[in-house]
């Protein structure tokens, strides 16, 4: 118990007395979106009963809604490293606003987790871009498909919205897998 003690101490000496000899601002910033290669498993169990109990708590006539807002005829792959982050940062904030819209009490607690776990992995996107692709503009292709994503958001109800991306969350990850890889992934 002592040696536990004295570790932990001479720990915090380290960490203070170096924080005073390496000034913070001089640190660079980095991000990595490796760790999304393979999500926590209880970050995607929390996802997993989010949706089920979102299926389960909204009857199907609730949930009328035309046209896959998150579908595209196109293959991420194609797409540069750069626009793939933009891609799955577009679908996040999506996702991540329509997780922030009032909910059911039972239901606003199921979604804690997730919509933590989605706000970090939204953060680590936008550190990535701001490190790594500061001045990226987006292909044509994507700014097309961002814009179809844009006018859902202005033109569907927040019930379709909700429902879309709740339904197609694990799509949303799996393309995250594919930003954390910079590989082709289907």
């Amino acid at each position: 118990m002592l040696h536990l003690v004295l570790t932990l101490l001479l720990a915090l000496v380290l960490q203070t007395s170096l924080g005073a000899v390496i000034p913070h601002n001089t640190l660079k910033k980095s991000c990595y979106l490796s760790k999304y290669r393979f999500p926590v498993f209880h970050e995607t169990n929390a996802v997993l009963r989010m949706r089920e109990k979102f299926k389960a708590t909204k009857p199907l006539a609730d949930r009328k809604c035309t046209g896959n807002i998150f579908h595209r005829n196109w293959d991420m792959a194609k797409l540069s490293v750069p626009d793939r982050v933009m891609l799955v940062k577009a679908e996040l904030n999506l996702t991540i606003t329509v997780l922030e819209l009032p909910a059911a009490p039972s239901f606003a607690k199921t979604r804690q987790q997730p919509l933590a776990f989605l706000t970090q992995v939204q953060n680590d996107l936008q550190c990535w871009m701001d490190t790594e692709a500061p001045s990226h503009e987006p292909s044509e292709k994507l700014s097309r498909w961002l814009n179809n994503l844009q006018t859902a958001r202005e033109t569907k109800t927040n019930s379709c919205l909700e429902a879309s991306a709740i339904r197609h969350i694990f799509e949303v990850l799996n393309d995250l897998r594919c930003v954390a890889f910079e590989e082709q992934c289907n």
